[in-house]
């Protein structure tokens, strides 16, 4: 099973970052694109390109749900705490 390439010397079971991973899916493009490759070098990059996508696609959508709960909460706590009204009334008591 072909891994994504980590580049750091960090421990080998720390997954790679999206940045490092997409680096990587644009380098194996680039060389597939070039040709000159045989088909067996070809077929490994091709699956594990395919391999980073999977990965690179569950990283952002992890990334989006975790945006949407933070927004979520945010706009939980505004409406709790009633932070609108809060502004208002500072606005009100610095003209007055």
């Amino acid at each position: 099973m072909v891994k994504p390439k980590d580049s750091s010397s960090k421990e080998s079971t720390e997954s790679p970052s999206f940045e490092d991973s997409f680096h990587r899916l644009n380098e194996m493009a680039e060389q597939l694109e070039a040709g000159g490759l045989t088909l067996a070098e070809a077929t490994s990059r091709f699956e594990e390109g395919m391999k980073l996508v999977e990965f690179c696609n569950e990283l952002l959508n992890n990334a989006e749900l975790k945006i949407t709960e933070l927004k979520e909460t945010y706009r939980s706590a505004e409406t709790q705490e009633g932070f609108d009204d809060f502004d208002d009334n500072t606005e009100a008591d610095l003209d007055g």
